[in-house]
């Protein structure tokens, strides 16, 4: 896991949760983790498809799109 659990942590905190089992907060970042690297990899797969490099904020917009997310 690239995300560290503790961010959840403070996260869920700051959204209205008064405690937060290390489990809730581990799933969250896996999950967070899962999405965000398909959102990556289909941004990558949009700049790729333009003939850049380089991946841009309009890449990531296309790839949620994409993606439904």
């Amino acid at each position: 896991m690239i995300l560290k659990r503790e961010t959840f942590d403070k996260f869920l905190k700051m959204f209205g949760a008064k405690r937060v089992s290390p489990k809730a907060a581990e799933f969250l970042a896996n999950y967070v983790e899962e999405k965000t690297l398909q959102l990556l990899k289909e941004a990558k797969i949009c700049a790729e498809h333009a003939k850049r490099t380089t991946v841009l904020q309009e890449d990531i917009k296309l790839a949620r799109r994409n993606l439904n997310l």
